[in-house]
């Protein structure tokens, strides 16, 4: 039988970035768009490596006594992917505050005129559309309005399907919904 030797093996520079590198590139995400929604759906090319990494720290802690020091490069993986889902929800949340601040401006002027504004300031109309696009810090994600002569509508989009709904009016209660579009 071969004496184990991985224990007693000191590991290099090479090595060590070898274990580093690639969960590091994941950050790269965070500099490759403004875009929210964007993020949003680039983050979810990491859930197969996180997986992965998952299988991996499970299968080297059933076996102790080898490899100890591989658990870097999945613990890593982890880690980096719960802080760009942690960004991604906590300039969602910034964005969703601003539409809210917002539509509570619309939801004031609506009941002071006794109708909903066509078109409010800060927000462009795009062909069909009357759209924000700058909601949010660090990431920008967009919302659009609809409205009609008693109530409006606002949608706060994080990914391509799903985000809120912000819906008040004259006499229409102001209220925020989750929304799933199937």
């Amino acid at each position: 039988m071969k004496p184990d030797t991985d224990n007693n093996k000191t590991y290099g520079i090479k090595h060590w970035l070898y274990q580093v590198i690639p969960p590091l590139l994941m950050l790269c995400i965070l500099f490759a768009t403004d875009s929210g929604t964007a993020l949003l759906f680039l983050t979810g090319m990491f859930i197969l490596p996180v997986l992965i990494s998952v299988l991996s720290i499970i299968a080297k802690l059933l076996n102790l006594k080898k490899r100890k020091y591989y658990l870097v490069r999945p613990l890593l993986t982890i880690a980096f992917f719960i802080l760009i889902f942690g960004v991604s929800q906590w300039t969602y949340k910034i964005a969703l505050e601003q539409a809210t601040s917002a539509a509570k401006s619309i939801h004031e002027e609506c009941n002071l005129k006794s109708h909903c504004p066509e078109n409010p300031s800060g927000w462009d109309i795009d062909g069909s559309r009357i759209i924000k696009r700058d909601l949010g810090s660090w990431m920008k994600y967009s919302a659009s309005y609809h409205y009609n002569e008693e109530n409006f509508k606002i949608h706060v989009y994080q990914g391509s399907d799903l985000g809120e709904t912000i819906t008040a009016g004259v006499n229409v209660p102001f209220k925020v919904e989750r929304y799933r579009e199937n």
